[in-house]
């Protein structure tokens, strides 16, 4: 046995690490401890962070610390000789849905379904007798057994430390492994068909990082202070090879590994620890977006580097964060953006989260997102026209060339740029971790996942911007929020034609989406324009036009909830009357202040045509006269290229042309306005570019 701290030093180094959990937990501002806070490259989302990481060359015992390791260097990845995972992730507990999920995924040809959140997420959920318990296990037999009938795999998601902690002695021969590896013996004994666990480290009861070593062994193989040692990389080594060791060799069973990092430094962690891990075969599972599901998120560096593993795509089609399908979302372009990434990068597949709780992406506009990555791991180069073409047919029952293909198509792309300038102010995570209106003026994500800086420095300037406005910072998100609600209101007008070519039904559905998306746009908008608004007043108490406008806004929000009220979305969410009556009664308009509608230079959405593969036609109007330039590029904020307009007319329709673009990549464009010694941005708008050789994208 290896002698433990005495019972004052862990109570001492206890308190620490409370303290340094509250330091370093995803709503404190700083990065969990580190010798080397490791960063993304600018404009470079494909480098990994500093390699030095936390202490990773710190002397100890070679077994431990220095291991010589060539397997990666002999590892040669060929995607043939693996199985295409097309996996589905389950989170609702009620069996109906399970069942119905399940033979819905036979459909798609998913061979793969993992089994979370509301199901299992931890292997202590599955052990103990109480009700709750046997009816979980229940559950998840049925739908394992469900599964295997449909010739798909099943997986059960895991996290640890689940059940141990804060003192944790990583010494290989301590009792804590044994403990550890008889929890799975138990557990998996009452799913005895699964077919693998999901384990992972970020999001559990006690990630590994946040403990503390609480035995000599640590002192005596690394010369680290105990809530340092062994280096966070080596916990995640250990961890996998002692849980994986047990999971994989002695049960049988097939293991994924989910990367689910919540800051910059955990990025070296988790692909350092992961590359070392010796005689455990498992693959890696890593979320499109770092972090969480921010669409302006880079890619998670960990795709494709955590040594000899091929690499599985965790994406989100059910938007969580941006409209829970019942605003749809709507973009074969994005997820192909996403997948083709760590396709490059040892991908062997998908599993998308098609639910989010009760709230299903299936039989709603968002199943086009299922359908589009369905497809792609078939054919990674399949057309986005052919995905778009084919699932209008399937779903709606119109074919390319019927009156009303042509509409339906335009208005369900255009829910995908109304999301973006609804939910994120400016491309940052600043307001609620959901797909709802704040209830207040309290910025819940602004200073931790909206924190983009952390992952890439060219967002300085615009989140520092956001924190601290002035009025041209304002006008910018009030010219945001404007673009939502006129493609909003245009996608409504425009989709009148479709009551005579869809079924009573579906024109029933479609019609009351369109509808809520128009007002939740205004209704994010005003609340945008009040926060920001607000901010800015007492920065600039010379500015008599941000709490003018902050009145305007809070008296609108009033104006949409009663239409929305009046137009029979009383009962409509996210972003309905209910929330905007939360919003109101925790508010109030600035004293004294008249209440007036800004009235900046306006920027007209832009509309987006695509004559060939390496070209786009850029078209958009301004109403005062001005010297416009359209930035555009394959990163963002610095887009790297533009194209000068010169001095536009007033109110009259231009045309920019981008040319030499790459074929079947992701672009962005902005309209920028100079007028009077002052710089308007219009909103980005993404340009998803057809493969080499495709027909023109309509």
């Amino acid at each position: 046995m290896h002698a433990r701290l005495s019972l004052p030093t862990l109570c001492a180094v206890s308190l620490l690490a409370v303290l340094l959990v509250a330091a370093c937990s995803n709503s404190a501002d700083d990065a969990p401890p580190t010798d080397g806070d490791a960063e993304i490259e600018p404009d470079d989302d494909s480098e990994l962070l500093d390699e030095d990481g936390d202490a990773a060359e710190e002397d100890g015992e070679e077994e431990i610390a220095d291991r010589d390791d060539d397997s990666e260097a002999e590892w040669e990845f060929d995607r043939d000789d693996y199985t295409i995972i097309n996996g589905w992730i389950l989170l609702d507990s009620d069996p109906e849905a399970v069942r119905a999920t399940i033979e819905t995924a036979a459909d798609y040809g998913v061979n793969h379904v993992q089994l979370s959140h509301d199901l299992i997420m931890n292997i202590e959920d599955i052990l103990g007798d109480g009700s709750e318990v046997l009816q979980r296990i229940e559950t998840l037999n049925m739908g394992i057994a469900l599964a295997h009938d449909y010739g798909m795999k099943a997986f059960i998601w895991a996290h640890e430390f689940s059940a141990a902690g804060p003192g944790v002695c990583y010494a290989p021969d301590d009792p804590v492994w044994e403990a550890r590896s008889q929890a799975y013996r138990d557990g998996l004994a009452r799913i005895p068909d699964v077919d693998g666990v999901v384990l992972m480290f970020g999001s559990a009861p006690n990630p590994p990082w946040f403990t503390i070593c609480t035995c000599d062994w640590c002192a005596e193989n690394y010369d680290l202070p105990a809530w340092e040692s062994p280096p966070n990389e080596e916990r995640i080594r250990i961890l996998t090879e002692k849980v994986g060791g047990t999971i994989v060799n002695e049960l049988g069973k097939t293991m994924l590994v989910r990367t689910f990092v919540h800051e910059p430094a955990e990025i070296g962690w988790h692909s350092q620890g992961l590359a070392a891990v010796q005689g455990v075969e498992f693959a890696g599972m890593h979320k499109g977006p770092v972090q969480d599901w921010q669409p302006y998120h880079p890619h998670d560096p960990c795709g494709g580097a955590i040594g000899p593993h091929p690499s599985v795509l965790e994406d989100d089609v059910a938007g969580e964060y941006y409209g829970l399908s019942t605003l749809p979302f709507c973009s074969p372009g994005y997820f192909r953006y996403r997948l083709k990434h760590l396709w490059d990068r040892n991908g062997i597949g998908a599993v998308i989260r098609v639910q989010r709780g009760s709230e299903h992406a299936l039989g709603t506009p968002n199943e086009v997102n299922v359908y589009a990555i369905s497809e792609l791991l078939k054919d990674i180069h399949k057309p986005l026209e052919s995905i778009w073409d084919e699932f209008i047919a399937s779903f709606y029952g119109l074919n390319p060339g019927d009156e009303g293909q042509t509409i339906i198509e335009q208005v369900l792309k255009l829910t995908f740029p109304i999301r973006l300038k609804s939910h994120y102010v400016l491309g940052i995570w600043a307001l609620e971790k959901g797909s709802d209106l704040p209830d207040g003026v309290v910025l819940d994500q602004f200073y931790d996942r909206g924190e983009m800086p952390k992952w890439d420095p060219d967002w300085q300037s615009i989140w520092d911007a956001l924190d601290k406005p002035d009025r041209q910072t304002v006008i910018a998100v009030w010219q945001e929020g404007t673009e939502a609600v006129e493609l909003a209101e245009q996608s409504l007008a425009d989709a009148e034609p479709l009551a005579d070519s869809l079924a009573p039904e579906q024109w029933t559905d479609l019609l009351r989406r369109l509808k809520h998306q128009k007002y939740a746009a205004e209704a994010w908008r005003a609340v945008k324009l009040f926060i920001w608004a607000t901010r800015a007043a007492p920065l600039h108490a010379d500015d008599p036009l941000p709490p003018a406008w902050a009145a305007w806004a809070h008296r609108e929000l009033g104006a949409i909830r009663q239409a929305m009220i009046d137009d029979g979305l009383a009962d409509a969410s996210p972003a309905g009357p209910s929330r905007i009556a939360q919003f109101l009664s925790s508010t109030t308009p600035p004293a004294g202040a008249t209440a007036a509608m800004p009235d900046p230079l306006k920027i007209s959405p832009l509309a987006l045509e695509q004559p060939a593969s390496d070209r786009v036609v850029v078209r958009f109007r301004i109403d005062r006269e001005a010297r416009v330039t359209i930035d555009y590029g394959l990163e963002i904020p610095d887009y790297g290229q533009t194209v000068e307009a010169g001095v536009v007319p007033a109110g009259v329709e231009q045309t920019v042309e981008l040319a030499d673009l790459e074929p079947g990549k992701r672009y962005v464009c902005r309209a920028r306005v100079e007028l009077d010694g002052l710089t308007y941005l219009g909103g980005d708008y993404w340009i998803f570019t057809p493969e080499a050789g495709d027909e023109a994208a309509k």
